[in-house]
């Protein structure tokens, strides 16, 4: 233990100043040092496992914390009585009991008469009265009669023309086109043109020309002139006579 509340360490410090003051020879005196008695005693250690007191005092204790900014301190009841008297609480007194019964029969009043006219003011707008002998109507009472409505007259439906297939005019020009037609055309000494795809035309008659082109068509004439054949895979056949031929491509034109 080297703490300052060791009593055998103070008795060490003790024993040390006390051998500070040198070896005293017999007879002789030494002055004395200043501030120092050589004729007072050594003060007494300390008993042992004696408290030592602290070095410093504990802080004081400080009291409740002050009441928040703005609030006002509470200082009791304004109204409490004076030490050692008391007094009788004073009671509020509600609303009178009549009055609220008065107010409720009045509000009770106001709506009954409210519904007396209103149901006055609807029987005395009725148009007629039924009686047993019939019906007795008010003078002077306007009846309803609800209005005419006159329909407006509908159009009627156009009929769609039907159609009317023509036929080659002696000389002229007459096509036929389309996609996958089955036809039967008099050629009338026509020049007659077919285009398209995979169409199968049938000419009856004698024919000036006959011009095939697109693509997978099959014509058949029986008198015709003048034969030609254009695209892909078109073919021509003729009955009779010994027609003027221009076929170019996979198109064929053959006697059949």
């Amino acid at each position: 233990m080297t703490s300052p509340e060791d009593p055998e360490e103070r008795i060490r410090q003790l024993e040390q100043s006390a051998a500070s003051y040198g070896a005293v020879e017999l007879g002789a005196e030494h002055a004395p040092r200043e501030g120092v008695d050589p004729s007072s005693q050594l003060p007494p250690p300390p008993a042992y496992n004696t408290p030592v007191p602290p070095a410093y005092a504990p802080p004081p204790a400080f009291g409740p914390p002050p009441p928040p900014y703005g609030d006002a301190p509470s200082y009791g009841d304004p109204y409490q009585p004076p030490f050692g008297t008391q007094y009788t609480p004073i009671q509020k007194k509600g609303a009178p009991v009549g009055l609220i019964i008065g107010l409720v029969v009045f509000v009770f009043l106001a709506v009954f008469g409210a519904i007396a006219a209103f149901v006055w003011n609807m029987s005395s707008t009725i148009e007629g009265v039924a009686g047993g002998g019939g019906s007795v109507d008010r003078p002077n009472t306007p009846t309803f009669r609800p209005p005419t409505i006159t329909l407006p007259s509908i159009p009627a439906i156009p009929t769609i023309p039907s159609t009317v297939e023509e036929t080659p005019k002696p000389g002229g020009q007459f096509s036929v086109a389309g996609v996958d037609n089955v036809r039967t055309i008099p050629c009338n000494d026509s020049n007659i043109s077919v285009s398209g795809v995979n169409n199968t035309i049938t000419l009856t008659g004698h024919c000036l020309s006959v011009t095939v082109s697109g693509v997978d068509n099959n014509v058949t004439v029986d008198s015709v002139d003048t034969i030609g054949a254009s695209g892909f895979d078109n073919e021509v056949i003729y009955h009779s006579g010994d027609p003027k031929v221009d076929a170019t491509g996979s198109n064929t034109v053959s006697r059949g």
